[in-house]
């Protein structure tokens, strides 16, 4: 798996919600922000915007320059890696702020998707 790959599913291990996912923004071979998604609010009062999805906080710390690479990946409960892709929400944010391409886990092998 790739390197980067790694460092999400790291992030993804901190994960304290029902799906864990950590993402990583790379640019060139630099790190330049990593994340796992968070709570925001209770899940009893707002479930559907009860996290901040891995992408989403990883943009919060950082303005990414055109052209960088964000790594995602979700684990289950056991430590396997499972499909990640970055939800729509995601990608049109991602792509909004440069993020080129996106990386993503799968279960059998890493995913790739351009953003437009």
């Amino acid at each position: 798996m790739l390197p980067y790959l790694n460092l999400a599913l790291k992030q993804a291990a901190r994960s304290r919600c029902r799906y864990r996912v950590g993402a990583v923004l790379v640019k060139g071979r630099r790190v330049l922000a990593h994340s796992s998604n968070r709570y925001r609010n209770s899940p009893g009062i707002d479930f559907k915007h009860a996290t901040f999805h891995a992408e989403e906080a990883l943009l919060r710390r950082v303005c990414p320059p055109r052209g960088s690479v964000v790594y995602v990946a979700r684990i289950n409960w056991a430590g396997a890696p499972m499909f990640a892709r970055p939800c729509t929400r995601c990608q049109d944010t991602l792509a909004a702020h440069g993020v080129t391409l996106a990386r993503y886990t799968t279960p059998t092998g890493p995913g790739l998707l351009r953003l437009a």
